[in-house]
This record gives C-alpha cells, structure tokens and sequence, in this order.
C-alpha cells in the first residue's frame, strides 16, 4: 500500500498535563487507521493537529501530496437548525473552495448530491437540520466532510450515541468510502473499529502504547487458551485428556463446556485438533478466550500502566 500520511514525533503538550507527546505513525491509502485510547487520552488533540486546526509544538506531520485536501468530522456535528442538508454540504463546499486553490470543482451541485446519496441522505437534503435525529446528523458531517473529496478523512467518534441502525448505516459508509482515500477514525466502540480498521495504533495519556495491523492487535498479550463446547457430555474426564495431550490443561466447567490451555500457541496448533477428536462428542463450537479488541485493548492498556 501508498502511505498518504506520515506523522513524526509529534508533540502539543495543554498545563494540565494532556495532549500528545511524541506520537509518531503512518496511514496508508484506501484503508482505515483506527486510533484508539481511553477517555482523555489525546485523540481529538492528535486529530485536530493532523487537520490543521491546532499547532503542534513540536513534530511533523507530511501528506503524500503536498495538496493534499484534509476533511474532519467532529463527534457532534452541529449545523445551523434553520439550514437544509443540501445546505450544509453546499456551504462545505464553498468554504472548501475559497479556503484552497481548488480549481476542480465545477459543479457544486452535483458533488453536494453524491455526497448526501453515499450517506444515505439524498431523499431528505431539502429537510431542515432541526428535524434530523442524532444518526442523520451524524451522516450530514460525514456528507459535508465528504463533498471536498478528500485525501485524508478523519472520523471523531463518528459511531458515538448512535443506535444499532445507526451504527450500521455509518459502517457502511466507512467501508465504501475506504475504496476511495485514506480514513484515520477514532471510537470508544471497539467491536466497531475490529470490523473497520486495517492498522491500529493505541494512545494512553498521550503516548503510543503499541501500534499495528488488527490482527497483530488482536493477539498481543493473547494466552493460547481455548473455550469448546460440545453437543453431548464429553466421553473422557479431564484427567486422561491431560495425559493424551501433556501440552495442555483441561478444566471442564460443565459435563458439555470445557476450557483447554496450551502452553504455546505452537503446540496449540499441533495438539488442539487432536484434542478436539478424543473428546468423541460433537463440536459445536471453538472458541479462542479474549480474542477480540475490548479484550486486546484492556490487556495493553493494563500492560503499559503497570510498567
């Protein structure tokens, strides 16, 4: 993959102790970059450094086109209520265009109605913004950020209060604009970002914790231990399992679930398969405990701090 942003060292520091300090990554084109931290932990600040709306004291940050047009989502995107959603992303487009030496926009129209189309809004961008529930609000700052067809799109929080048809149709959208350019997206709603996000970097009170694709994410700290469910009482006690398979302890929880520890996750993947034929009962399903970002984010996060 291009890599369409890179930021060094980058550093703004608040009285208070907040801000970033030092953060340094890169995102690449067509994918999601997913940045994620607890309350407080610099996200907004690092985002809004990265669209220009805040100075850095120290750092850089370097785009693959030295044009390159930058759009920003806050968290809660506010519009002047008396505005029409066409509106509002014609307004966009227009302060985009005296704010840059933009010379390819010459249809306003047009770019405006694809952009409220690819959120969904097209059948509603003649209704005012006070009639719009938290989720269209949600999808107009995406369509307004979205009309100046940008390079980078930066996502704040864009699944923040939404409900799980919002959630959705916001997914949607992120999934087919990475088609298109490079999306750095934060949110507290994890499940999201493991669906979305190609490389992640974890921020905590300022700083980067770890850094890397999802799935590299998703097994840092992992212990090889493997919940199985079968379908009938499993034909062997726990105790002759461990002799089978030496390489592991097993613990049944009830005569149907069981928890199977390896020492390794390189011996889990010569002898879980073995295990699971000895049980001689159906197999209903396999799971690998704490496999999923919640999880992986608790573990690092508790990892760092106790260091």
């Amino acid at each position: 993959m291009t890599t369409a942003l890179t930021v060094k060292n980058l550093t703004r520091v608040y009285p208070g102790g907040g801000g970033v300090h030092d953060v340094g990554f890169t995102a690449d084109e067509r994918a999601v970059t997913a940045v994620i931290g607890p309350n407080g932990a610099g996200k907004t600040v690092l985002f809004s450094i990265i669209a220009g709306l805040a100075p850095a004291q120290s750092g850089t940050v370097e785009f693959a086109s030295p044009i390159a047009r930058v759009a920003y989502c806050p968290d809660v995107p506010q519009f002047e209520s008396w505005l029409t959603a066409l509106e509002v992303v014609e307004t966009s487009l227009a302060v985009s265009r005296e704010s840059t030496s933009w010379a390819r926009i010459t249809r306003a129209d047009g770019f405006a109605y694809s952009a409220l189309d690819a959120c969904g809004l097209g059948s509603v961008m003649d209704r005012r913004v006070a009639d719009f529930s938290r989720g269209m609000l949600q999808r107009l700052g995406i369509a307004a950020a979205l009309v100046t067809d940008p390079e980078i799109l930066i996502l704040d929080e864009p699944n923040s209060a939404l409900d799980p048809i919002g959630r959705a149709d916001v997914r949607d959208i992120i999934t087919e604009q990475k088609r298109h350019r490079c999306i750095l997206l934060s949110s507290h709603m994890l499940s999201e970002v493991e669906q979305l996000a190609d490389h992640i970097i974890v921020i905590n009170q300022g700083r980067v914790v770890t850094q890397g694709t999802t799935a590299s994410i998703l097994t840092d700290g992992l212990e090889p231990v493997w919940t199985i469910r079968l379908g009938a009482p499993a034909q062997i006690s726990a105790s002759d399992l461990a002799v089978a398979i030496p390489e592991a302890y097993f613990e049944f929880e009830t005569d149907m679930l069981c928890t199977a520890r390896f020492r390794s996750f390189e011996a889990a993947a010569t002898q879980l398969k073995t295990a699971l034929h000895i049980f001689r009962s159906p197999i209903i399903e396999v799971t690998l405990r704490d496999r999923d970002l919640d999880a992986s984010f608790a573990r690092i996060v508790q990892n760092q701090e106790h260091r």
